[in-house]
């Protein structure tokens, strides 16, 4: 079974019908969905028929209720802890190439402690994914995060890790991010993370810079595909063409994809080929989780 744990929000999404007109009002779309890194992710573990257990933090309010039923429709297990916060929030604006500008409001989701963690959370779990969402915003989340990591990891879980942000990673610190997740045994970054946490450029040094971290790399490229390192190896897997609407999620979908195969296969390419797939899948609606009728 997998474990996550991370954020869990309400996307608000804005697909304007042209540009912004400062001062003004322009036509488009408005839709609300549940989001969060943490919780797409596990959505789309649901999805496939995974098993798959989340914890998070939400507030005492509508959005938190809602964010719990919604999780459990996807098939997730849910623990989700009420804060004297609100439930998170993001307002996305997405332009005519599908590309994201987001400004969001964290909320209870900063709140969330080691000892929210109940021992039951644990029980079963071959699996901890991380998103490092859950080490950036404030002191204590961070210590929360890591103190996780270090359970996880005395309890012999695999450990994956998705970096996030390149611009919080800078913020939060390059160094200290690569001390404080050293434990983990997979890392997911895309190119601008990639490039952040190494100081290279080329796709393959990066993969090659990172694997002295962590035991497995996956550098994700959007369009041209990925690669994926161990050991001395780098191998290239191309994704396959989709129409895009909306790239909210599809790191989300790609790291669920990759790990639903690898936790059975071991093979890094045809996990990477089913990541691409259901990112493909995430891409093509607007939203970054899946469809109910998945």
């Amino acid at each position: 079974m997998f474990g996550v744990f991370g954020d869990i929000i309400l996307d608000i999404t804005v697909h304007a019908h042209g540009p912004l007109q400062l001062g003004s009002d322009v036509v488009g779309k408005i839709s609300y969905q549940g989001g969060g890194s943490g919780a797409n992710f596990a959505t789309w573990l649901g999805s496939i028929g995974s098993r798959v257990r989340f914890l998070g933090a939400v507030g005492q309010d509508l959005a938190g209720k809602v964010s719990r039923l919604e999780l459990e429709q996807h098939g997730v297990d849910t623990f989700l802890v009420e804060k004297p916060q609100p439930t998170g929030t993001i307002l996305l604006f997405l332009d005519e190439r599908g590309e994201r500008t987001m400004v969001t409001s964290r909320g209870a989701n900063l709140l969330l402690q080691t000892e929210d963690f109940p021992p039951e959370f644990f029980r079963g779990l071959s699996h901890l994914h991380v998103t490092a969402y859950s080490l950036f915003g404030c002191e204590g989340l961070a210590e929360t995060t890591s103190e996780i990591m270090g359970i996880a990891k005395e309890r012999s879980l695999f450990v994956s890790l998705d970096p996030s942000s390149y611009a919080l990673l800078e913020e939060f610190g390059v160094e200290r991010f690569l001390t404080l997740t050293s434990g983990a045994d997979l890392v997911f970054p895309n190119l601008d993370e990639g490039r952040t946490l190494t100081g290279e450029s080329a796709p393959e040094e990066i993969v090659k810079s990172l694997l002295r971290f962590y035991p497995l790399v996956v550098l994700t490229m959007g369009a041209d595909g990925c690669l994926c390192g161990q050991g001395e190896e780098v191998v290239h897997v191309p994704a396959p063409y989709v129409s895009v609407l909306d790239t909210t999620g599809a790191g989300d979908a790609f790291a669920a994809g990759f790990l639903a195969e690898f936790a059975q296969s071991g093979s890094l390419v045809s996990s990477a080929k089913a990541g691409h797939k259901l990112a493909g899948c995430c891409v093509q609606h607007y939203g970054g989780r899946p469809t109910l009728d998945r």
